[in-house]
């Protein structure tokens, strides 16, 4: 199949430690995780970086984050490793990786104010 060239292979899930998953691939719970799980395999595959290299700086966040409470959710962990492994080789400036978070955070709560939105009315007495 000569066809395959043109598709970038995806590096090994499996070795993704805590990776939410299912047989098709990693699922998301919200569209700015697809995000941030994309942009890593993006700079993954124009050889920014090794997978060992991302999977070494994941696990890390991954352990630190074993010892707190309360526990952060998995992809702020990935946002975090992401954050250490590009300003460690030098490829988005800091304070880009720092809006670019913001942004994203921002994103993540009008999601879950829009989930969330309507609920919480009330109806109140309506005798007259």
């Amino acid at each position: 199949m000569s066809g395959q060239a043109n598709c970038p292979v995806l590096p090994n899930l499996a070795a993704v430690p805590g990776l939410p998953r299912d047989e098709e691939g990693a699922v998301f719970a919200a569209p700015w995780e697809a995000k941030a799980f994309a942009l890593v395999v993006h700079l993954h595959q124009q050889g920014r970086f090794e997978w060992q290299e991302w999977v070494d700086a994941l696990s890390g966040e991954v352990a630190a984050d074993a010892a707190r409470e309360p526990h952060q959710p998995y992809y702020e962990l990935w946002l975090s490793a992401a954050e250490k492994l590009m300003s460690r080789k030098g490829l988005v400036p800091a304070a880009r990786l720092a809006s670019e978070r913001e942004a994203l955070r921002a994103a993540q709560a009008a999601h879950a104010e829009h989930h969330d939105h309507g609920h919480h009315h009330d109806h109140g007495d309506h005798h007259h």
